[in-house]
């Protein structure tokens, strides 16, 4: 019988190798350990575009930040390149913290001989999700924990990505999402070598290199400095070097448009998933046409008292709107100018009166020449009259959609069945009728109340050959 005699050097490594790989197990499941995406913790603004994607409104975060979360794939590489040049070098290879740099920083600050920062892209991530106060040594300490702690649980894709939307651009600017849309009117994934540039070296010091309406002094001997180092590192754009020095365009937060509220204001609180960008159906250059008509219509018979209007442009192609004005004025608290009139419940007038002719034909009641009466006439207790209060006699059904006539509408009304107009009202998604029995036959002429929105959809379905079909925003 052998007996098997484990030397106690072999022991000590198998309680080595087993407590690698109790740690080994132990990060596995620190990192895969189910846990919110950094993007869900870090609240984001709204950038609302027309259908050319052009901005009408960049909203605030609900910490009261402009910060539109952008993807690291949506940024330009030249930009994630220069941040990673300027701020921290071996980001893919430390784990969260550079014990060379840090060391060089103490060493710097000891001496007074330069200021230099230590701190990796994780420890500025920690610094700005947490808030912390790093001027003292526990604070610098807590930060460094943190860094460790994030760099534990997320990748180094998803640091970087929370980092590059956390980046101070002063005021309540952060991220260079939100920077490039504001300074540069562009996306990130658009922006130029010396735009990318001037919006790394900005974050390290965004008060003073705060870009004015033209280019700062300070921003552009910093994007000149990194633009050496860059150089450095790519010899081969030495012929583009002219473009650097060249100054650039700066737009101002003060300048971001705000353009369709009502239709933004509308679209922001239908839209049930919330996104950073929203592509609307809407068509700017429209849109500001439409507005410009409205108030000289209204300027134009305010002596009438016409002090307020509402429109909507609609392609019955595709049921697209392509422009909405609540109100005349968005900031005249005069006529509540903030009042959405486009789905405001209005009387619709005689504006019904070609569905209830139409489904008079649909039914087989008349045909165009069909010859209606406009006669004085009572239909129990109510006994319409016309709005100029006199009666054609006989008219075909033509001329008496054509003109308007009360009685012919509302004894064509009186017949329909399977639908009712009441039903087909209902089946066309008219929102809040009262009963069939409420309305009575004054249905026919406004009785009930309907939204400029829900009238328009009524209409395309008459230039859709019958398709009803809802608007898209």
């Amino acid at each position: 019988m052998r007996l098997l005699y484990i030397y106690p050097f072999s022991k000590r490594f198998i309680i080595a190798g087993l407590g690698l790989l109790l740690i080994i197990f132990s990060l596995l499941i620190i990192r895969y350990w189910p846990r919110l995406p950094l993007a869900t913790q870090i609240p984001s603004s709204t950038a609302v575009f027309d259908r050319n994607e052009k901005l009408l409104r960049l909203t605030l975060a609900s910490d009261q930040q402009y910060r539109l979360w952008t993807r690291l794939e949506d940024v330009s590489p030249e930009f994630v390149e220069a941040l990673l040049l300027h701020e921290d070098h071996h980001f893919y290879s430390h784990p969260g913290v550079d014990p060379l740099a840090l060391l060089r920083a103490t060493w710097a600050t000891i001496t007074r001989s330069s200021h230099q920062g230590g701190s990796t892209i994780s420890m500025q991530l920690a610094r700005l999700m947490y808030q912390l106060n790093t001027r003292s040594i526990s604070g610098k300490l807590v930060q460094i924990f943190r860094a460790l702690q994030l760099e534990a649980c997320y990748s180094k894709h998803d640091l970087l990505e929370a980092h590059l939307n956390l980046l101070p651009y002063g005021s309540n600017v952060q991220g260079v999402g939100t920077a490039s849309l504001i300074y540069f009117g562009k996306r990130a994934k658009q922006i130029s070598l010396p735009e990318s540039l001037s919006l790394v070296v900005i974050p390290q010091s965004p008060v003073r290199r705060q870009p004015e309406k033209q280019e700062a002094t300070a921003l552009t001997q910093a994007r000149l400095r990194l633009f050496s180092d860059w150089h450095a590192t790519h010899p081969h754009i030495a012929d583009t070097d002219h473009s650097i020095v060249l100054p650039l365009h700066y737009g101002q937060l003060n300048e971001l448009p705000f353009i369709a509220p009502q239709f933004v204001n509308h679209v922001l609180e239908t839209e049930s998933n919330q996104h950073a960008r929203v592509v609307t159906t809407l068509d700017r250059n429209q849109q500001v046409l439409i507005e410009r008509v409205l108030k000289h219509y209204v300027h134009s018979r305010s002596n009438i008292g016409i002090h307020n209007a509402s429109a909507m442009l609609v392609d019955t192609r595709d049921m697209t709107v392509r422009a909405m004005i609540g109100s005349a004025d968005f900031f005249d608290g005069g006529i509540d100018g903030q009042v959405n009139g486009t789905l405001a419940k209005r009387s619709p007038g005689s504006a019904l009166k070609p569905f209830i002719y139409a489904l008079a034909i649909d039914q087989g009641l008349i045909h165009p020449l069909t010859v209606l009466r406009d006669v004085p006439t009572s239909f129990g207790a109510f006994s319409p009259e016309n709005f100029d209060g006199r009666f054609a006699g006989p008219i075909s059904a033509t001329q008496a959609l054509i003109r308007s006539r009360n009685i012919p509408a509302v004894m064509l009304s009186s017949q329909l069945s399977n639908p009712s107009f009441y039903q087909f009202l209902q089946s066309a998604g008219i929102r809040q009728l009262q009963s069939a029995q409420h309305y009575g036959l004054s249905l026919a002429l406004g009785g009930a109340e309907v939204t400029m929105e829900e009238l328009i959809t009524l209409y395309s379905m008459l230039a859709n050959h019958g398709q009803l079909s809802a608007l898209r925003y």
